[in-house]
């Protein structure tokens, strides 16, 4: 039997057709790859029989998930306050290997990319979802994990990186990523590294390989990124940041007016100092601010995820 693979609109949800051995564009799907019906509820379909056996050829697997345009709108509408069926965490959105994907995990890799100062698609964030979730699984049966303790560590590494936990904060709140978003994020990330070591460890790469890859990569992969010194507050609407505006230009400090302003609880308690912080890992509106402003200078009100901010470039 040929391989066929396909999907077709069914008015408000996918229908994911495949059969035995099923592959979409010459690339292969996991032996169990899920699409959520209409009525949202998970829906396994058997494409084949060979086991994932390594992380190697986990990673060969390419998944390609055909994304109609309702079940886009489905995912992106992730904590959007809809109602609590739609907009639940919980709720199964696709299925791998046996293993539920959850919403929730969805939009952990969406605001993931956006603390990066990336935008990423529904479609994209549930295609990396599914990945995490077979490296899971993949770490699970070569018996590594990430402990607790190295979470933390990695968490406080992140902070230090940007400029101090009230930047660290600052960025949260306006990338819209909770710390247990951020606490995954990491865990995968230790995750990814364990099982690559467990998997690749017997791999040796010789001094001129290493060196040319070094090369080819410099700009992409070892080079700082732009960084800035920053204050910044952030209020709930355009009316309050006016009104702390008038402060500054009476000559208000700055660290005083984000002390009485702030609704974020460690922007007020650091006067609204986030320190040094990569230029790219803000929100793009409030990166394009930045672009905007000489040192010492004071953005107008800038609205970004968290609400209304006003920024202060204190060096580049």
């Amino acid at each position: 039997m040929t391989p066929v693979a396909g999907a077709t609109r069914t008015g408000t949800g996918l229908s994911l057709v495949l059969r035995r051995g099923g592959a979409v564009g010459g690339r292969r799907l996991p032996r169990h790859a899920a699409a959520v019906d209409r009525d949202r509820r998970p829906r396994a379909v058997p494409t084949g029989t060979a086991t994932l056996a390594a992380l190697g050829r986990a990673l060969a697997v390419v998944l390609l998930l055909v994304v109609l345009p309702a079940a886009s709108a489905l995912l992106a509408a992730c904590g959007s306050g809809g109602g609590a069926e739609q907009g639940s965490g919980a709720e199964v959105v696709a299925r791998v290997d046996g293993h539920d994907v959850t919403r929730a995990a969805v939009e952990t890799v969406r605001a993931e990319a956006r603390l990066e100062g990336r935008e990423m698609t529904a479609a994209a964030a549930l295609e990396e979802a599914l990945r995490r979730e077979l490296l899971r699984q993949e770490a699970q049966r070569l018996g590594v994990s990430a402990a607790a303790a190295a979470v933390r560590a990695r968490e406080a590494a992140l902070a230090a990186r940007m400029g101090g936990e009230p930047a660290l904060t600052a960025a949260l709140t306006a990338a819209g990523m909770s710390r247990t978003q951020l606490r995954d994020s990491l865990r995968d990330g230790l995750l990814r590294e364990a099982v690559r070591d467990r998997r690749f460890a017997a791999v040796r790469v010789s001094a001129a390989a290493a060196r040319r890859f070094y090369e080819r990569r410099r700009a992409t992969l070892f080079t700082t990124p732009a960084s800035v010194d920053l204050g910044a507050f952030v209020v709930r609407n355009e009316g309050i940041a006016g009104n702390a505006l008038a402060r500054l230009a009476a000559g208000q400090p700055f660290p005083s007016v984000a002390r009485q302003f702030s609704v974020d609880p460690q922007l007020k308690n650091a006067g609204g100092r986030m320190g040094w912080v990569t230029a790219a890992s803000l929100p793009a509106a409030l990166r394009r601010a930045v672009r905007q402003l000489r040192v010492g200078e004071v953005s107008p009100p800038v609205a970004a995820p968290g609400g209304v901010w006003v920024l202060k470039l204190y060096g580049r």
